[in-house]
């Protein structure tokens, strides 16, 4: 015969697989840092990027007209 469970152990167990459990969002970001680092082009532009924040190369958009402005 199985032992009887009740109700709140049965939840005080689910609540701790719960804590253990990887989200599929936390999956997902994980999975896309690991796509972005094995990438050696988007390495190397993200390299850029800093490197051009860093020596004052960007300019501010803080509105449609700005970006547009940017696009012609």
């Amino acid at each position: 015969m199985t032992p009887a469970v009740t109700i709140d152990e049965l939840y005080l167990e689910i609540k701790k697989i719960q804590e253990t459990m990887v989200r599929r969002e936390d999956l997902d970001a994980l999975l896309d840092t690991v796509e972005i680092l094995s990438n050696p082009e988007t390495m190397a532009a993200i390299q850029k990027s800093e490197e051009d924040i860093a020596a004052g190369r960007y300019r501010e958009i803080s509105s449609i007209d700005d970006l547009l402005g940017e696009l012609s």
